[in-house]
């Protein structure tokens, strides 16, 4: 019965049916146009100056997302690409080169109606409808926020491969990371691990406590989670995620946790509390002095 939720969940994220409004289109013409390869500065730069592909490790990273009715941007604040992972332009690994890439993922996603519809059904099954579509015949899982992310992510993916990039790392804060997971466990073949920043997605503990269809929206779409590979950084007190959400991955001996909550990494309340404590400068120095990003893509590479 697993199996084939399994197939059924993966056709309504990747059939070629998959949510194509005119609205969806202009979304993300508009937050497209920002994404770019980078340096450790931030600058964006040229494809064309990436000379070897082959010997390339391309870290594709993805910011967070609001809620489903907001665009959200990836040159402004919390969805900047955060200097941890900028730290790792150019930095070689015997005969591999790292760069970065900006994926900008910001589109809407349904409608308060549509979002309200969703819940409701919720309330009265307890579970999702997967069947539930709108005036044109689409899906509305489809069109949820956090599945647009994920549908743009993997064809990215599938973009950099016909271009010859082979050795592809996912990269993401927030539901950045969150649906990168989820690409991998589905597609395991396509990358070669994650990154995640206190990733997750579906509101915050809380809210996913009052209203539990928020927590059906945020595993919706997993495939194997024994095959997850990455490193997942997490903090006891990130008011989006609570330890036990990664009890998922708990089987997997190819995922490595790392928990900043005894560290000195001190949050912002105004941007972002201990959610974002993984975007600072203070973080990016803990790990330029422990290593622990750069060993886990050794670990991928030099086996």
């Amino acid at each position: 019965m697993k199996k084939l939720l399994g197939i059924i969940v993966l056709g309504l994220l990747f059939s070629s049916e998959v949510y194509a409004a005119s609205q969806f289109d202009k979304d993300l013409k508009k937050v497209s146009k920002n994404s770019s390869f980078i340096d450790n500065k931030g600058k964006a730069y040229a494809v064309e100056k990436i000379a070897d592909k082959k010997n390339t490790i391309l870290i594709i990273y993805t910011h967070g997302s609001d809620n489903d009715q907001k665009i959200d941007k990836c040159l402004v604040g919390e969805n900047k690409v955060p200097p941890v992972i900028r730290n790792l332009h150019d930095q070689k690994i015997k005969k591999f080169n790292i760069k970065i890439y900006r994926l900008c993922s910001g589109v809407r996603g349904w409608s308060q109606k549509e979002q309200d519809k969703m819940w409701k059904a919720h309330e009265k099954s307890g579970t999702l409808d997967l069947s539930l579509s709108d005036k044109k015949g689409n899906i509305l899982i489809e069109k949820q926020k956090q599945n647009q992310k994920l549908k743009i992510i993997k064809e990215k993916i599938d973009s950099f491969a016909g271009q010859g990039f082979g050795n592809i790392v996912l990269a993401g804060h927030s539901s950045g990371g969150w649906q990168s997971f989820k690409i991998k466990t589905n597609f395991p073949e396509l990358i070669d691990g994650v990154i995640g920043l206190q990733p997750g997605a579906g509101g915050t503990v809380k809210n996913r406590k009052e209203w539990p269809w928020w927590e059906d929206i945020r595993y919706y779409g997993f495939g194997n989670a024994s095959k997850l590979n990455a490193i997942i950084i997490t903090h006891d007190k990130d008011q989006f995620n609570a330890p036990k959400d990664y009890l998922l991955f708990s089987n997997s001996s190819n995922v490595k946790f790392v928990n900043l909550t005894k560290s000195d990494c001190k949050p912002n309340h105004k941007e972002g509390g201990y959610h974002t404590i993984v975007l600072h400068k203070c973080y990016a120095a803990l790990d330029l002095k422990n290593n622990d990003i750069i060993k886990y893509i050794e670990n991928l590479f030099l086996k």
